[in-house]
């Protein structure tokens, strides 16, 4: 347990005197499998799926642009196939996010950004996820992490190291009935906000289709156009699940966002080490291989380094341009360079051009748009209230207050 965060030290100190604490590495009810494919290849229409770390978001795992491998090379990587149960854990990004592998993803494989653990037994499987997904261990996990702003790595052996509570199973069967009862909400405000930003989607696709009279124009003619510099918080600066200070973006929650909007982030600049801000209502824009993401910033925000600000005087403009990129992400990934394109070119991106329709077309489309994305914000501001509550209810639970003596 060396290097362990003091938050975490705390947390296990307050546990009820009953629980033992095991390293993860040392779990008999639960094994370390390893990490994912080193060199999986080209994706590959038709390919067998594969689980990267950015498919593991908000506790659970995502495919909506999966990367796809030759079958040859899944068969020659046997030992990180997954099974319905085993629980995927974030190795590089946003190191320690964790998710139990559902049906959809039986027999797919794994990256090597994702460790494999395999748990027979659902509860516990459901435990270890819920365990990671806390706070506390999310910032174990930072501290341990090592390697750059954009690639923080978690070592195998660290997260051998994680000590895991082993709570009763009568309580724990208690916690996890109520953890998957919220789950089960989350989920419908999930597709009630991927809904409404189809919608927006779809609605974009309409209004350019007799686009071809509309005259071409440079981004770097549309925009002001900044790269963010800010470093990234550090966890011994308090910069990991702070409240207060500002909040700070990096490429990870650009590219892992679901919805075209930005209102939170995962890591904050403490009070007192704030950088130059920027304003609501900016398009903010990273890069990875499979294409170029963008969202639209609701809060003031600190930009980390990776990240290009697309800065435009109208909100008409705005809710315009950045639909325009979400329909291009792809085909705009050329404009990146650098390791898995994950570094946007300044002057490459600006010379980039879009057909820019009139101002009335704009006005109106901004008009819907705008409505769709505050019902998906609706949506998303009850699952924030649902993931608070998990929270409660899991501090609760490790006091030995959750659920109480009836449960027992």
């Amino acid at each position: 347990m060396s290097k362990m965060s003091c938050g975490l030290d705390d947390r296990l100190r307050r546990l009820p005197p009953s629980w033992d604490v095991v390293p993860l590495g040392e779990l008999r009810s639960a094994q370390v499998i390893g990490y994912g494919i080193t060199r999986p290849g080209e994706h590959i229409d038709g390919g067998v799926g594969m689980v990267r770390a950015a498919d593991v978001q908000d506790g659970r795992l995502r495919a909506d642009d999966p990367r796809r491998i030759e079958p040859r090379v899944h068969e020659a990587n046997l030992r990180s196939r997954l099974e319905e149960g085993d629980v995927v854990v974030v190795l590089v990004g946003r190191v320690g996010e964790a998710a139990v592998v559902t049906r959809e993803f039986h027999h797919w494989n794994a990256s090597r950004t994702v460790a494999i653990l395999r748990a027979p037994n659902p509860d516990e499987a459901a435990w270890l996820s819920l365990w990671l997904g806390s706070p506390e261990v999310r910032d174990w996990c930072e501290r341990q992490a090592t390697g750059s702003t954009l690639q923080r790595t978690l070592s195998l052996a660290a997260l051998r190291s994680l000590p895991v509570p082993m709570p009763p199973p009568g309580p724990r069967a208690a916690l996890l009935r109520a953890t998957r009862l919220l789950a089960a909400k989350t989920a419908t405000n999930v597709r009630i906000a991927e809904c409404a930003t189809e919608l927006s989607d779809a609605r974009f696709a309409c209004e350019v289709r007799n686009s071809e009279s509309w005259p071409e124009r440079p981004v770097a003619g549309l925009v002001h156009l900044t790269a963010g510099t800010a470093p990234r918080p550090r966890p011994d600066d308090g910069g990991t699940h702070t409240e207060g200070g500002t909040a700070f973006v990096a490429p990870a929650d650009i590219l892992q966002s679901d919805l075209p909007h930005l209102y939170s982030t995962e890591r904050r600049l403490p009070k007192g080490k704030e950088c130059r801000v920027c304003a609501p209502g900016s398009l903010l824009v990273a890069s990875r291989e499979d294409g170029v993401r963008a969202v639209m910033n609701q809060v003031p925000v600190a930009i980390g380094r990776g990240v290009l600000v697309l800065g435009l005087d109208s909100a008409d403009d705005a809710h315009w341009l950045l639909h325009e990129i979400r329909s291009r992400g792809t085909e705009l990934a050329a404009a990146a360079h650098g390791s898995a394109g994950r570094e946007l070119s300044r002057s490459a991106f600006g010379a980039i051009t879009v057909r820019w329709p009139p101002s009335d077309v704009r006005e109106r489309f901004a008009g819907l748009a705008g409505r769709l994305h505050e019902r998906a914000r609706i949506a998303q501001v009850e699952d924030e209230k649902l993931r608070d509550l998990r929270g409660r209810i899991l501090d609760s639970f490790l006091t030995g207050a959750f659920p109480g003596e009836s449960a027992s």
